[in-house]
Protein backbone atom coordinates (compact mmCIF):
# COMPACT_ATOMS: atom_id res chain seq x y z
CA UNK A 1 0.00 0.00 0.00
CA UNK A 2 1.33 3.16 -0.99
CA UNK A 3 1.58 6.36 1.24
CA UNK A 4 1.69 10.26 0.35
CA UNK A 5 1.73 12.62 3.49
CA UNK A 6 -0.22 15.35 3.30
CA UNK A 7 -1.48 18.38 5.45
CA UNK A 8 -5.15 17.63 6.64
CA UNK A 9 -7.29 18.09 9.40
CA UNK A 10 -6.90 14.82 12.17
CA UNK A 11 -10.77 14.10 11.60
CA UNK A 12 -11.48 13.97 14.69
CA UNK A 13 -13.31 17.46 14.06
CA UNK A 14 -9.91 19.17 15.20
CA UNK A 15 -9.26 22.00 12.95
CA UNK A 16 -5.52 22.15 13.86
CA UNK A 17 -4.13 20.62 10.68
CA UNK A 18 -0.59 18.32 10.59
CA UNK A 19 1.32 15.64 8.55
CA UNK A 20 0.62 12.21 8.40
CA UNK A 21 0.98 8.98 6.14
CA UNK A 22 -2.07 8.96 4.24
CA UNK A 23 -2.69 5.90 2.01
CA UNK A 24 -2.97 6.50 -1.64
CA UNK A 25 -6.34 4.65 -1.80
CA UNK A 26 -7.78 7.09 -0.45
CA UNK A 27 -9.66 9.99 -1.77
CA UNK A 28 -7.33 13.12 -2.93
CA UNK A 29 -6.81 16.01 -1.37
CA UNK A 30 -7.22 18.98 -3.93
CA UNK A 31 -6.34 22.21 -2.63
CA UNK A 32 -5.30 24.24 -6.06
CA UNK A 33 -9.55 24.63 -6.65
CA UNK A 34 -10.66 27.18 -3.41
CA UNK A 35 -13.07 24.72 -3.20
CA UNK A 36 -13.06 24.24 0.41
CA UNK A 37 -12.56 20.35 1.66
CA UNK A 38 -12.10 19.46 -1.51
CA UNK A 39 -11.40 15.62 -2.51
CA UNK A 40 -11.63 13.64 -5.66
CA UNK A 41 -12.96 10.01 -4.89
CA UNK A 42 -12.48 8.17 -8.02
CA UNK A 43 -12.31 9.99 -11.85
CA UNK A 44 -15.86 10.56 -11.73
CA UNK A 45 -16.24 11.11 -7.92
CA UNK A 46 -15.66 14.48 -5.88
CA UNK A 47 -16.63 15.71 -2.47
CA UNK A 48 -16.52 18.79 -0.86
CA UNK A 49 -17.98 21.53 1.39
CA UNK A 50 -20.53 23.52 0.20
CA UNK A 51 -19.01 25.48 -3.02
CA UNK A 52 -19.37 29.12 -3.58
CA UNK A 53 -20.15 31.22 -6.79
CA UNK A 54 -16.83 31.68 -6.71
CA UNK A 55 -16.02 27.83 -7.24
CA UNK A 56 -17.92 27.26 -9.85
CA UNK A 57 -15.81 27.84 -12.03
CA UNK A 58 -12.79 25.31 -10.70
CA UNK A 59 -15.30 22.82 -10.30
CA UNK A 60 -16.00 23.48 -13.93
CA UNK A 61 -12.19 23.17 -15.03
CA UNK A 62 -12.75 19.54 -13.26
CA UNK A 63 -14.94 18.66 -15.30
CA UNK A 64 -17.72 18.43 -13.09
CA UNK A 65 -21.41 17.73 -14.39
CA UNK A 66 -23.51 17.05 -11.71
CA UNK A 67 -23.89 18.23 -7.86
CA UNK A 68 -25.62 16.09 -5.52
CA UNK A 69 -26.50 18.10 -2.48
CA UNK A 70 -26.94 16.21 0.90
CA UNK A 71 -28.02 20.09 2.70
CA UNK A 72 -31.44 19.63 4.41
CA UNK A 73 -32.12 23.20 4.46
CA UNK A 74 -30.22 24.99 1.55
CA UNK A 75 -30.08 24.10 -1.61
CA UNK A 76 -27.26 24.97 -4.89
CA UNK A 77 -29.74 27.23 -7.51
CA UNK A 78 -28.51 30.22 -6.52
CA UNK A 79 -24.63 29.16 -6.65
CA UNK A 80 -24.84 27.20 -10.12
CA UNK A 81 -27.94 29.20 -11.81
CA UNK A 82 -26.92 29.84 -15.47
CA UNK A 83 -24.15 27.17 -15.80
CA UNK A 84 -24.54 23.88 -17.33
CA UNK A 85 -24.14 21.62 -14.19
CA UNK A 86 -27.48 19.42 -13.26
CA UNK A 87 -28.63 19.67 -9.82
CA UNK A 88 -29.86 17.18 -7.59
CA UNK A 89 -30.88 17.26 -3.85
CA UNK A 90 -31.18 14.20 -1.51
CA UNK A 91 -31.97 16.16 1.54
CA UNK A 92 -29.90 14.24 4.91
CA UNK A 93 -30.26 15.66 8.65
CA UNK A 94 -26.79 14.35 10.25
CA UNK A 95 -28.84 13.68 13.30
CA UNK A 96 -31.16 11.32 11.36
CA UNK A 97 -28.79 9.38 8.63
CA UNK A 98 -30.67 5.90 7.19
CA UNK A 99 -30.54 3.78 5.09
CA UNK A 100 -33.25 5.25 3.13
CA UNK A 101 -31.50 8.29 2.58
CA UNK A 102 -27.75 6.77 1.95
CA UNK A 103 -29.71 4.86 -1.16
CA UNK A 104 -31.40 7.80 -2.52
CA UNK A 105 -28.25 9.72 -2.48
CA UNK A 106 -25.98 6.67 -4.02
CA UNK A 107 -28.68 6.22 -6.59
CA UNK A 108 -28.11 10.69 -7.34
CA UNK A 109 -24.56 9.44 -7.42
CA UNK A 110 -24.99 6.35 -9.92
CA UNK A 111 -27.00 7.89 -12.25
CA UNK A 112 -24.78 11.27 -12.64
CA UNK A 113 -22.07 9.05 -13.03
CA UNK A 114 -23.20 8.31 -16.38
CA UNK A 115 -23.24 11.93 -17.40
CA UNK A 116 -19.49 12.54 -16.32
CA UNK A 117 -17.88 13.79 -12.63
CA UNK A 118 -20.17 14.11 -9.91
CA UNK A 119 -19.31 16.37 -6.29
CA UNK A 120 -21.21 15.50 -3.43
CA UNK A 121 -21.31 18.22 -0.64
CA UNK A 122 -23.20 19.05 3.29
CA UNK A 123 -22.19 22.00 4.84
CA UNK A 124 -18.42 21.32 5.88
CA UNK A 125 -17.76 18.09 3.34
CA UNK A 126 -17.30 15.81 6.71
CA UNK A 127 -20.22 14.33 8.03
CA UNK A 128 -23.15 13.33 5.89
CA UNK A 129 -20.93 13.53 3.23
CA UNK A 130 -18.40 11.45 4.84
CA UNK A 131 -21.40 8.79 5.55
CA UNK A 132 -22.31 8.54 1.95
CA UNK A 133 -18.50 8.66 0.47
CA UNK A 134 -18.10 5.12 3.18
CA UNK A 135 -21.40 3.63 1.90
CA UNK A 136 -19.79 4.22 -1.73
CA UNK A 137 -16.80 2.86 -0.77
CA UNK A 138 -18.45 -0.15 0.95
CA UNK A 139 -21.77 -0.89 -1.48
CA UNK A 140 -19.99 0.08 -4.87
CA UNK A 141 -16.30 -0.26 -4.53
CA UNK A 142 -16.87 -3.14 -2.29
CA UNK A 143 -14.24 -1.95 0.48
CA UNK A 144 -14.16 -3.34 4.02
CA UNK A 145 -16.15 -1.63 6.59
CA UNK A 146 -13.00 -0.70 8.41
CA UNK A 147 -11.10 0.76 5.67
CA UNK A 148 -14.09 2.84 4.63
CA UNK A 149 -14.17 3.65 8.54
CA UNK A 150 -10.61 4.65 8.29
CA UNK A 151 -10.86 6.93 5.72
CA UNK A 152 -13.95 8.45 6.87
CA UNK A 153 -12.58 9.49 10.44
CA UNK A 154 -9.11 9.75 9.88
CA UNK A 155 -8.78 10.87 6.46
CA UNK A 156 -8.61 14.78 6.84
CA UNK A 157 -12.19 15.41 6.08
CA UNK A 158 -12.87 17.00 9.79
CA UNK A 159 -15.59 14.95 11.24
CA UNK A 160 -17.28 16.16 14.16
CA UNK A 161 -17.23 13.73 17.25
CA UNK A 162 -20.63 14.98 18.39
CA UNK A 163 -22.51 12.61 15.93
CA UNK A 164 -22.34 9.94 17.65
CA UNK A 165 -24.79 8.31 15.18
CA UNK A 166 -22.65 8.20 12.53
CA UNK A 167 -20.21 5.37 13.90
CA UNK A 168 -23.47 3.71 14.75
CA UNK A 169 -24.82 3.67 11.44
CA UNK A 170 -21.06 2.87 9.82
CA UNK A 171 -21.75 -0.20 12.06
CA UNK A 172 -24.88 -1.46 11.52
CA UNK A 173 -24.58 -0.63 7.33
CA UNK A 174 -24.99 -3.77 5.54
CA UNK A 175 -22.79 -2.95 2.25
CA UNK A 176 -24.57 -6.11 0.02
CA UNK A 177 -28.16 -5.47 1.58
CA UNK A 178 -27.15 -1.37 0.24
CA UNK A 179 -25.20 -2.78 -2.68
CA UNK A 180 -29.03 -5.36 -4.07
CA UNK A 181 -30.64 -2.15 -3.44
CA UNK A 182 -28.80 -0.11 -5.12
CA UNK A 183 -29.00 -2.53 -8.28
CA UNK A 184 -32.80 -2.22 -8.59
CA UNK A 185 -33.67 1.50 -7.41
CA UNK A 186 -35.44 3.23 -9.75
CA UNK A 187 -33.60 6.66 -11.20
CA UNK A 188 -33.84 10.19 -9.11
CA UNK A 189 -35.03 13.22 -11.36
CA UNK A 190 -32.95 16.22 -11.78
CA UNK A 191 -33.31 19.24 -9.89
CA UNK A 192 -32.45 21.54 -13.04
Amino acid sequence: MSTRSKKHRSGDGNAAAYAVPRPGHWADPLDTHGVENLHRITPTLYRSAQPRIANVAALKDLGIRTIVSLRSFNDDRKVFAGHDIRLVRVPINTWSIDDAKVLRALVAIRDAEKQGPVLIHCMHGADRTGVVAAAYRMAVQGWDKESARQEMFRGGYGYHTLWRNIPRYIDRFDPARMRHALDHAPAIPMVS
